[in-house]
């Protein structure tokens, strides 16, 4: 407000409208120092103050007179992200990946770990691409395979498999925030969530091009209008959170209202960006971005784009001649209601003191008598009511009502139509046109969108136009869209950008995150945010080739994977070198393979897999593991499950995500809260883990399973414990663990032994 600027040491020196703040020599006297110093600085303003440390640096330097280095212009770089792709040339080595990898060592002169042993291997790379775990006698098959061809078999065979769609939808869907509940107050269940997590699993298995995976969740019944599949695809438009009484019974052009739906296109915004393009464009919603130079305008540009969609059920057919037959009839349909619902609300506004009263006769009769009496005089009411309709109908004016009963009249045989069809399935997804809800109805045109003062909806600016991010010099931001183009058209528009070659924020993404899926740590460590809140990238042209090889040979995930897994740096071993430790205590530079926990899901997996238990069916709608209520604010309560079930059996991408109820086993387990977009996993090592893994009825109850399967392959404890080994680590057990777990297991029974080893290190862990 003042005009200070610390851009370039001319700047510095001018100082603001209150003079300078700096005086050099003198970190007492200088303005800047006082502000940031002291029991209680007034800057930042509202961050955590400043680090001891960071203070007495920049006291330091002003006593060191507060040099300027020559041309530096603070802002005036462009942030490593947005730099345009380039492929560089990769050092010499084995493979790009090994030697970009290695090339980074050598500097700082950390030495490769040996490569991994094979049974380290197979179960390293099926957790990996299956998230489960391979059975004893694939790892024995492996191991003894002497073909120098055998891992790139194994790897291909993984990712041959539907095992490898379930294993990475997974990943997908905790970046896209999916869960099969509205969240808020009213947690109310979406049934039809599930076709969106089967499209995702469908596209991985399909090594769906990464282009046409983009685009078709972000428009594709806009541009596919004949794909059903296209259709189901836009469910990422609708997977985040809804407040279902905002949307459906809060009244119309109230504050709350536009509060609502401001924050809903805020999520799809804040989805869209966030998956694909890790850019935290929602930061500009209230101002000007931060950190990141993105406008506020632009945020709202970014908005405009929504501005005609909700998330709604939406029907569809499997059979391609039905499913255009009725996407033909419902835009006739969608048409009609368009140009009679404003009529409507025209006819249902008209009052007058003899409607008035009758309103309020008929507010009495129901408020004052209880249910019997209420039931005995339904036919009053009824006779009331079609008193006040030939009432209200006779304050229409003539015009309006010839002109409704002219589209009741087209409605009809449209209705009819409609009606013949086979019944659809219904996928809850993006939607322009659907039955109302409550107060909750599509937009006839895109809603007017404009730039929000301090992002109240109370306060509305400029006007904006539909368009995307200015900060990404290589493309054009405006689309040049307007209400008479068809409102898919914005969605398709915002699709191609994120897709384009020159969009070097889209490549980079996607190569990170499957990095991060294989390392544990992404080459940037803030998967959701490149920009300058966010890390640096460990490995800055290892990412640019990546991106660059993954977007120049089509778009294939599984490419991507295998690259990833062929190389020198997967396959190493895990075990610590002290030396290294000392250079490198993180492993960012990758001199060991991280050692990693197993996540929530694959640990139950896991345990449903080594008691025998699991079940594989593929698809469908999501399991309840719970017993469920609905209710004005649905139950959902996990003690009262049984987990002898079927429903216990699915896998967990299976598993109905409830966002208010979340699983507590899973929860335990660090399984994230579905209403949050999560680039990266927490992962925690806690006591309360080890005493649900101990005591949880599930956990329970696998042991009590894997235990009977022990007793099946032998009848001896010795045999017991030995097939416990292979089927729990996929290993044989050493003579003195045979041993002490036998004793173990001859004074507290075999399905505690069972119940310790799937609580065990080795078990829950990957090396």
């Amino acid at each position: 407000m003042s005009g200070l600027s610390l851009a370039t040491s001319a700047d510095l020196l001018k100082g603001g409208a209150h003079g300078p703040v700096i005086v050099a020599g003198k970190p007492d006297d200088s303005p800047l120092y006082r502000m940031i110093s002291g029991d209680k600085p007034k800057m930042p303003a509202n961050a955590n103050p400043l680090t001891a440390s960071d203070t007495a640096s920049v006291a330091a330097w002003i006593r060191d007179g507060a040099k300027w280095p020559d041309g530096l212009q603070l802002g005036a770089e462009v942030w490593w992200s947005l730099r345009p792709l380039r492929k560089p040339q990769p050092p010499q080595g084995a493979s790009p990946i090994d030697a970009f990898i290695q090339a980074e060592r050598s500097k700082r002169e950390l030495r490769p770990s040996p490569p991994a042993d094979r049974a380290s291997l197979i179960r390293r790379l099926t957790f990996d691409l299956h998230g489960l775990p391979p059975a004893w006698e694939e790892i024995r098959a492996f191991v003894s395979d002497p073909a120098p061809d055998a891992y790139q078999l194994l790897v291909d065979r993984l990712l041959a498999s539907p095992r490898y769609g379930e294993r990475w939808a997974r990943h997908w869907l905790d970046v896209v925030h999916y869960g099969e509940s509205h969240g808020y107050d009213k947690d109310k269940p979406r049934r039809n969530a599930w076709h969106y997590r089967d499209y995702v699993i469908r596209s991985f298995n399909q090594d769906k091009p990464y282009t046409r995976f983009v685009e078709e969740q972000l428009a594709g019944d806009y541009l596919w209008p004949d794909s059903a599949e296209a259709l189901i695809a836009t469910g990422f438009i609708a997977a985040g959170p809804w407040d279902f009484v905002g949307h459906a019974e809060l009244r119309e052009n109230t504050i709350d209202k536009n509060i609502t739906r401001n924050l809903d296109r805020d999520d799809m915004v804040m989805t869209a960006m966030s998956s694909f393009t890790s850019i935290t464009a929602h930061c500009a919603r209230c101002h000007n971005h931060k950190f990141d130079p993105i406008p506020q305008e632009d945020y709202y540009k970014l908005q405009a784009v929504f501005a005609g969609v909700d998330r709604a059920d939406r029907p569809f057919d499997r059979d391609p001649k039905v499913f255009a037959e009725r996407r033909a009839l419902l835009a006739r349909r969608r048409d009609v209601m368009s140009q009679l619902r404003p009529l409507r609300e025209k006819a249902a506004a008209v009052s007058s003191t003899e409607l008035t009263a009758l309103d309020a006769m008929l507010r009495d009769i129901k408020d004052d008598f209880n249910e019997t009496r209420k039931r005995e005089l339904q036919p009053i009411i009824a006779k009331m009511n079609a008193e006040r309709k030939a009432l209200a109908d006779s304050l229409v004016d003539p015009v309006v009502q010839g002109e409704i009963n002219r589209l009741n009249a087209e409605l009809r045989p449209i209705d009819a139509a409609i009606a013949k069809l086979p019944k659809p399935e219904m996928v809850y997804s993006a939607a322009t046109f659907f039955d109302p809800q409550g107060t909750f109805t599509y937009a006839i045109l895109p809603r007017p969108i404009h730039v929000l003062q301090r992002g109240s909806v109370e306060n509305p600016g400029k006007a904006v136009s539909v368009g995307a991010l200015s900060l990404v010099s290589t493309l054009n931001s405006v689309f040049g869209i307007d209400d008479q183009q068809p409102e898919g058209a914005r969605r398709a528009a915002l699709a191609r950008w994120i897709t384009s070659p020159d969009n070097m924020l889209t490549w980079r993404s996607i190569v990170n995150r499957v990095w991060q899926s294989h390392f544990g740590t992404g080459l940037v460590d803030s998967a959701n945010d490149f920009g300058r809140m966010g890390a640096l990238p460990s490995h800055p042209e290892l990412l640019d080739w990546l991106a660059v090889d993954f977007r120049d040979s089509g778009g294939s995930l599984k490419r991507l994977h295998k690259q990833i897994v062929m190389s020198a740096v997967y396959r190493q071993s895990s075990a610590n070198n002290a030396a290294n430790a000392a250079i490198d205590g993180d492993n960012r530079y990758l001199w060991r393979m991280n050692r990693t926990r197993l996540d929530a899901e694959s640990v139950r997996d896991a345990t449903l897999v080594v008691s025998g238990r699991i079940d594989l069916t593929m698809g469908g709608p999501a399991v309840e593991q719970f017993y469920f209520k609905d209710d004005h604010s649905p139950v959902y309560d996990y003690t009262r499950f049984d987990v002898d079930s079927a429903a216990a059996r699915r896998r967990s991408i299976y598993r109905f995500l409830v966002r208010s109820a979340p699983d507590p086993f899973m929860d335990r387990l660090d399984c994230p809260d579905s209403s949050l977009i999560t680039g990266k996993r927490n992962t925690t090592i806690t006591a309360i883990q080890a005493l649900a893994l101990l005591n949880n009825p599930f956990m329970v109850r696998q042991a009590e399973h894997l235990s009977a399967r022990l007793r099946e392959r032998a009848t001896n404890i010795h045999g017991q414990v030995q097939w416990l080994y292979r089927y729990a680590l996929g290993r044989d057990p050493k003579p003195a663990e045979v041993a002490r777990l036998a004793a173990y297991a001859n004074a507290n029974g075999i399905e505690n032994a069972a119940r310790a080893m799937l609580n065990s290190n080795e078990f829950l862990f990957v090396d």
